[in-house]
């Protein structure tokens, strides 16, 4: 009995940890205690309703893997801590990216198919004839927000074989970047 309790946790461990690993990709849990007050403050008076509030911690170089984050958004060396909020409002699953001085930089919602702009859903249809053998993998999708740039774009996630790639489209259905 107590064998298959085991396998059945080690079985259903990966489904937990799934959605998590999309955004906070190489960072650590810590606790509310361990990040700064700005940061705190900040997700407060953006987003005041926030529940099931999770803090994560990640240098420069997990923040570039777990988000859209580009060469001109400045990110620090080593050294400089990220902080990246999990959280849920309003019944939706939100992910917002942080630096140590509390700014917010990007945040993610998760959505599913029927949530995304009718143009972005029409350039899914045609991503395996722009890109043969890419097949959209996601079944959660995310409606970004970098608040440096005012600017909200869509995160699908494609597989072709074993190569995943990360396809970004504006509301318009205009594909911006492949990560």
């Amino acid at each position: 009995m107590k064998k298959y309790l085991i396998l059945s946790l080690v079985a259903v461990l990966p489904f937990l940890s799934f959605t998590q690993d999309l955004v906070i990709k190489g960072t650590k849990a810590v606790t509310k205690q361990y990040t700064p007050q700005q940061v705190i403050d900040s997700l407060q008076k953006t987003f005041p309703n926030a529940q099931s509030v999770k803090y994560y911690k990640g240098d420069a170089e997990a923040t570039k893997r777990g988000w859209a984050v580009s060469t001109e958004d400045n990110l620090g060396g080593s050294g400089v801590d990220y902080y990246t909020i999990s959280f849920k409002q309003e019944g939706l699953q939100y992910y917002g990216l942080y630096n140590q001085e509390g700014t917010l930089l990007e945040y993610k919602i998760e959505q599913k198919m029927d949530q995304l702009p009718e143009k972005v859903v029409t350039s899914l249809k045609s991503l395996s004839k722009d890109y043969p053998g890419y097949k959209v993998v996601s079944k959660n999708f995310f409606m970004m927000k970098d608040n440096n740039k005012s600017k909200e774009y869509y995160q699908i996630t494609a597989q072709k074989d074993k190569a995943k790639k990360d396809f970004f489209y504006s509301p318009e259905g205009e594909l911006i970047k492949i990560k």
